[in-house]
C-alpha cells in the first residue's frame, strides 16, 4: 500500500468525524444538554451514519459521492500475497 493510500484512507475517515462534531456543535445550539457525553455519543453516531451513508452512494450510485468524504476515490489495497502468511501462523504446507 502506498502512502498516498493510507494519507487518503485517514482523510476519509477524518472528514466524516469532523462532519459529525460539526453537527454535534450545530444541535446544542437547538438542544440544551448540559452533558458531554451526549455530545459525544452525537458526533460518533452522526459520523458513523455519515460515512455509511456516503459510502453506500459512492459504492451503489456515483464514485463521486466519494467527495462527501474527502475524496472521490476510496484507497486501493494490495491483493494479499499468498506466500506471506499470518503473524504466529506456521506456513501452509
Amino acid at each position: 500500500m502506498s502512502v498516498y493510500d493510507v494519507l487518503v484512507s485517514l482523510w476519509r475517515t477524518a472528514v466524516p468525524a469532523i462532519v459529525g462534531w460539526v453537527a454535534a456543535l450545530l444541535a446544542r445550539i437547538y438542544i440544551d444538554v448540559d452533558e458531554q457525553a451526549f455530545s459525544q455519543a452525537l458526533v460518533a453516531a452522526f459520523a458513523v451514519l455519515y460515512y455509511g451513508v456516503f459510502r453506500l452512494m459512492e459504492a451503489k450510485v456515483s464514485p463521486a459521492f466519494g467527495w462527501f468524504l474527502g475524496l472521490a476515490k476510496p484507497p486501493t489495497y494490495p491483493p494479499n500475497d499468498p506466500t506471506v502468511t499470518p503473524l504466529g501462523k506456521p506456513p501452509a504446507t
